[in-house]
């Protein structure tokens, strides 16, 4: 036992050294303080004239509710398990009870920070939507983390059972019915049928059905394995690191819609870059969820022209994160098969990843359009995403491209 408990405690020492080596290059090499600093500024500028533009009978509860939501349902466990443990530590599975312990005790606590920086962010919003009184807030926050406790409890419970999707819903619902009836001050008998009835779930569904089976290792390695790749994505746009996991997803049919038309020179790696970025990591999911958020942010969030600043910073932060496909393996491994300079391939991607912006300036635009009600709105942000997508692409990966090749 004592030494299982070791073997934990070594795993997050290692943990925590590697991320701090990472984030010591980044502070180091990328400027990424004053980068966060500026955002700040700039984001509670903006959350103040839309807390100021807000109607009376703004729903600001049912809101915070589906914040708190998102944040408290995505519950995943960090075990720092690796895959010569399905091996080594399989056999010993019966005793690892207090090793899992510890992995979900260290999830709760590394996600509380997160929700405590949520409660933060919404607590103006609460304030002057729901309730001003800050004990009510801190009520509040007790609640969200008695919800994330229970998230991760049943998180790790099913990852010893089959059928997961009904679990997940009655997860979901019961979570939402539990933080919705507290920000908005329902009637106490509300929660506590609501509390009660996750009680039941947990100890009479959830721990009922996991004792019956046996645990899915291949799944929490995979959960250990998304979970590493998320940080180690995040530090590879500012440093290289060697450790990082290449995964291809098929995605045939959005495939389909990409056929390959030309095999001029000029045209090699326009399909190649346009295949590894539908289908290698989470680019093109990466890309599709920040253009989502800047729709939403720009629809829902209405600040007339200054709806373009909105518009510039999801172009450059969607900027960022496809800026790796240029270090993919695939092109980089396919560069000597072809008869094609450095220079034509440096100016296909830079073009690649010019249209890639300019389409997200379009609908982020019609978005801030679409709520402003003026063409000249939709000019004037479409202006400022194709300003700042022709600076990313021609201008900063136009010259870090060629430094890199000095």
């Amino acid at each position: 036992m004592a030494e299982i408990t070791e073997l934990w405690k070594k795993r997050c020492a290692d943990h925590f050294r590697l991320q701090l080596r990472y984030w010591n290059l980044i502070g180091k090499n990328s400027g990424i303080m004053f980068v966060l600093y500026v955002m700040v500024v700039a984001g509670g500028f903006y959350y103040n004239r839309w807390l100021d533009g807000l109607p009376e009978n703004f729903p600001g509860g049912l809101l915070i509710t589906f914040i708190f939501l998102l944040f408290a349902v995505r519950a995943p466990i960090r075990t720092f398990i690796a895959r010569a443990d399905l091996v080594f530590l399989l056999p010993i599975e019966a005793r690892l009870g207090g090793y899992f312990r510890r992995s979900r005790i260290y999830s709760f606590l590394m996600q509380s920070f997160l929700l405590f920086v949520v409660w933060v962010l919404c607590m103006p919003l609460f304030f002057q939507t729901v309730d001003a009184r800050p004990g009510a807030y801190l009520i509040v926050m007790t609640v969200v983390l008695i919800v994330k406790w229970w998230n991760i409890d049943c998180r790790w419970r099913e990852q010893s059972i089959d059928d997961l999707v009904p679990l997940k819903v009655l997860r979901t619902g019961l979570s939402f019915i539990f933080l919705y009836s507290i920000l908005n001050q329902l009637p106490l008998a509300v929660p506590a049928a609501c509390l009660a009835a996750m009680i039941f779930a947990s100890f009479f569904l959830f721990r009922y059905q996991a004792e019956k089976g046996l645990l899915k290792w291949d799944r929490v390695l995979e959960m250990e394995n998304r979970q590493a790749m998320h940080f180690l994505r995040f530090a590879n746009l500012f440093t290289d690191v060697p450790r990082l996991k290449q995964q291809v997803k098929a995605r045939r049919f959005i495939g389909r819609l990409f056929p390959v038309r030309a095999f001029d020179q000029e045209h090699v790696y326009d399909q190649l870059f346009v295949k590894t970025f539908l289908r290698a990591n989470d680019y093109f999911g990466i890309y599709i969820r920040l253009t989502g958020i800047g729709m939403l942010v720009c629809f829902f969030i209405r600040n007339g022209y200054y709806t373009a600043f909105v518009v510039a910073a999801a172009v450059y932060l969607t900027g960022l994160q496809v800026l790796d496909l240029w270090r993919h393996p695939l092109p980089q491994a396919l560069a000597g098969m072809y008869p094609i300079s450095e220079a034509v391939r440096r100016r296909r991607f830079i073009r690649f990843l010019f249209v890639l912006l300019a389409g997200q300036s379009v609908l982020i635009s019609l978005a801030g359009a679409a709520a402003a009600g003026s063409v000249t709105a939709f000019l004037l942000f479409l202006a400022a995403g194709l300003l700042v997508s022709g600076l990313f692409a021609f201008g900063y990966t136009g010259r870090r491209l060629a430094k890199e090749n000095q």
